[in-house]
């Protein structure tokens, strides 16, 4: 995972976002998750990857998911 994805996910994290299964988020979320933390819009990397699309507005970004593993790896190494 690259660092901006990694640290997109901290963020999501930090917004309460601990369900691994609970991956799917609308555009507008997204920008507004993105602006609180000074990127000027959504994520590039979500938004403009048609293979992310779950229905009008909204993404998958399945890499929370994988930091949310690494989180519990860490935590009980």
């Amino acid at each position: 995972m690259k660092d901006i994805q990694s640290k997109f996910c901290q963020w999501l994290v930090e917004e309460g976002h601990t369900n691994p299964a609970e991956v799917n988020f609308g555009r507008t979320y997204l920008k507004s998750v993105a602006i609180k933390h000074g990127m000027k819009s959504a994520p590039g990397w979500i938004v403009n990857d048609t293979n992310r699309i779950v229905s009008r507005g909204v993404y998958s970004v399945p890499e929370l998911a994988t930091y949310l593993a690494s989180m519990n790896q860490t935590a009980n190494a």
